[in-house]
């Protein structure tokens, strides 16, 4: 059974011959990784075999000039594709934005059209790569780049999307976006369904360009460790129609959708479900999660892809192998369908060996 074959099982309600596999290390971790005895010149998807390697990505911004507006000695400040200003460090770390492009309906009236179906949003590089490290701008070089991928016919390959909450953090922040839902209901509908439309627009233009996914991956942040961060009830009614939109949309096209929040998200699983999802991704060990218990409850329903704590992967020994080995092992013998990620992604306290010994857990274990 291949990795492409592998993966479609488990997100179309099959079980096959072992768990699936997929992580996406930092590039601080990769570098690491290359220190320890990582092959020079080989990507840890293709040294560790991962069943996902590589993906599409898409610019979903509004693709205004982006410019460096201060240079200090370990951040630069810029001007951002969405019209704000961020924080970037210069060697790790999540940039911290500083302002955004939208402050008011005003600003959402005149920029929306911005939102272009330009064959050169589309990205492809390895799964979990920053968009600079991918082959991007250029639809003729992603095409080719993507047609001569050595293992497109093997591995699975996902189309990575934001929705309407993700696409707009960067647009808004999370402060007004939250605000608004609570006090704009109107100014966010017409946002969110412009966005879920956008999408869907964008996966028809990946396919007639050639560049076909194998599942869409939608990326929504709408949880944080200790809950939603907003009601069920306000999921339900604002962001919920635009989810089934996108997702109607990808499974009209025969393709499964996995779907990614952090945080604590057990509030809206089943809606999440109701909604269309296949998979549930990261699950997050550090908000409470724990795939036993939602496969338990859910199991029945949709895949898991994700919720082996980092912290564990970074501490190795025992405390890597326990939660490995109980968690793969419930779901093998239980016949739940499970692709193994770490609980978010892999930062550079995790080294090579303890990575290594990782997956000959999975190895062992892993099998049906």
């Amino acid at each position: 059974m291949t990795s492409k074959q592998r993966i479609a099982c488990l997100l179309r309600g099959e079980i096959p011959d072992r768990v699936g596999r997929a992580e996406a290390p930092w590039i601080e971790t990769r570098a690491r990784w290359a220190h320890e005895g990582l092959p020079a010149g080989v990507h840890a998807n293709d040294h560790f075999a991962m069943d996902i390697r590589h993906l599409l990505k898409v610019d979903t911004s509004f693709r205004l000039p982006s410019a460096v507006l201060e240079d200090g000695p370990d951040y630069q400040v810029v001007q951002t594709s969405d019209g704000g200003t961020s924080r970037c460090w210069k060697h790790t770390g999540v940039p911290h934005a500083l302002s955004f492009g939208i402050t008011c309906a005003t600003d959402w009236s005149r920029l929306r059209e911005r939102l272009t179906l330009d064959p050169n949003r589309f990205a492809f590089g390895y799964y979990g790569d920053y968009w600079s490290e991918c082959v991007s701008d250029d639809i003729a070089k992603v095409q080719t780049t993507y047609r001569n991928c050595p293992t497109r016919q093997t591995t699975s390959i996902p189309l990575q999307v934001p929705d309407p909450v993700e696409g707009f953090l960067g647009k808004i922040g999370d402060e007004m976006l939250l605000i608004w839902l609570a006090t704009e209901p109107e100014l966010i509908t017409d946002m969110f369904a412009t966005h879920a439309q956008y999408i869907c627009r964008l996966l028809d233009l990946a396919i007639e360009l050639g560049l076909a996914p194998d599942f869409v991956w939608i990326g929504g942040d709408i949880a944080y460790k200790n809950g939603l961060l907003f009601s069920p009830a306000m999921y339900r009614e604002l962001l919920m129609p635009h989810h089934k939109t996108i997702i109607r949309h990808v499974h009209d096209y025969g393709l499964p959708v996995v779907y990614h929040t952090d945080g604590d998200c057990r509030a809206a699983i089943p809606m999440l479900i109701e909604a269309g999802i296949d998979c549930l991704q990261p699950m997050e060990v550090r908000a409470g999660l724990d795939v036993r218990d939602l496969a338990r409850q859910y199991g029945d329903k949709i895949a898991f892809m994700g919720n082996i704590s980092v912290e564990s992967l970074a501490a190795g020994g025992p405390k890597m192998r326990d939660e490995l080995t109980d968690k793969v092992c419930f779901m093998t013998k239980n016949r739940y369908r499970y692709i193994y990620h770490s609980d978010h992604s892999l930062p550079d306290q995790t080294s090579l060996a303890n990575f290594t010994q990782a997956m000959g857990i999975l190895d062992r274990e892993g099998r049906y």
